[in-house]
């Protein structure tokens, strides 16, 4: 639940104003500084889960399934009608959860160290490609 600030907690200073804070000392901390990779993998206690990026998942087209193909090398992500035999349900967050999947896109990236109760992020977009019926697929590299 979220707590309600009130006024009296905190100090309101204008601009210019004497206890105006000088923030020029400060360094600005991007979101997209910390981020590694389109896909997160999260270890919770031996149960896996991969996370969808924000530009991985857009560029799919936000879609509620999606058909994961794998070559040796690369993992291809192709968004798929909700019910498709075969596909995974992306849940809330972009989130799949599949220790198999997950599993499997570790083998993949062997000089990546993926530690417990942790989330891991990999992958960089090659090819975004539309389908014969319009659906998005999205190759993610590793190297």
């Amino acid at each position: 639940m979220a707590k309600i600030i009130k006024k009296a907690n905190y100090q309101t200073v204008a601009f210019g104003s004497k206890d105006y804070s000088d923030l020029s000392g400060f360094t600005e901390v991007s979101a997209e500084a910390s981020k590694k990779g389109e896909i997160g993998i999260t270890d919770s206690d031996g149960s896996k889960r991969v996370r969808i990026g924000k530009n991985l998942f857009s560029a799919l087209g936000e879609p509620k399934a999606v058909k994961v193909l794998m070559s040796s090398t690369e993992v291809a992500f192709r968004a798929v009608p909700e019910g498709t035999v075969g596909a995974y349900d992306v849940c809330k967050g972009a989130v799949i959860y599949s220790t198999d999947l997950a599993d499997r896109i570790i083998a993949l990236v062997p000089d990546v160290e993926f530690k417990e109760n942790t989330t891991t992020r990999c992958g960089s977009i090659r090819q975004v490609q539309t389908n014969e019926d319009e659906s998005a697929t999205v190759i993610l590299s590793f190297n």
